[in-house]
């Protein structure tokens, strides 16, 4: 079963406690037992997303390059790398959901829209770089 669809996303990212909201225009489609959403950041970078139920990873490309995966109760290490610098990034995920309408869950939504959420705590080369908690809102294109 493939489905797609151009969607409109709202990121809402809560870094200890401040928050910031990005809007992004992208591709949602789902292929087999797995989610898809890209999207691109601006200046040259793409993102994707890939949301199996129990397991989201995000891959960047383009200026930046990165990896991370995030696994409810698991450390799970990745990457960050600029023309300048590359780090390793390491993420402590504490919860993953996926909420439909009324704050339902859903283990692997068929259709639009949903809400893809989650919280960890990331560590830049070692270092605590803080505790997340990210809420992507994916709807169909208007």
């Amino acid at each position: 079963m493939n489905q797609r669809a151009k969607v409109q996303l709202v990121l809402e990212s809560r870094i200890d406690g401040r928050k910031e909201v990005h809007r992004y225009k992208g591709e949602w489609f789902r292929k087999e037992k797995s989610i898809y959403i890209r999207y691109a950041e601006g200046e040259g970078n793409q993102a994707l997303l890939r949301y199996t139920p129990g397991e989201l990873s995000l891959k960047r490309s383009g200026g930046v390059s990165s990896e991370q995966l995030f696994v409810p109760g698991q450390s799970r290490v990745g990457s960050y790398t600029t023309p300048q610098a590359a780090f390793q990034l390491e993420t402590t995920t504490t919860s993953l959901v996926v909420k439909r309408d009324a704050g339902e869950t859903a283990e692997l939504p068929g259709s639009l829209p949903f809400d893809l959420e989650w919280r960890y705590k990331l560590k830049v080369g070692g270092q605590i770089a803080g505790n997340f908690h990210i809420c992507l809102h994916i709807q169909e294109e208007s």
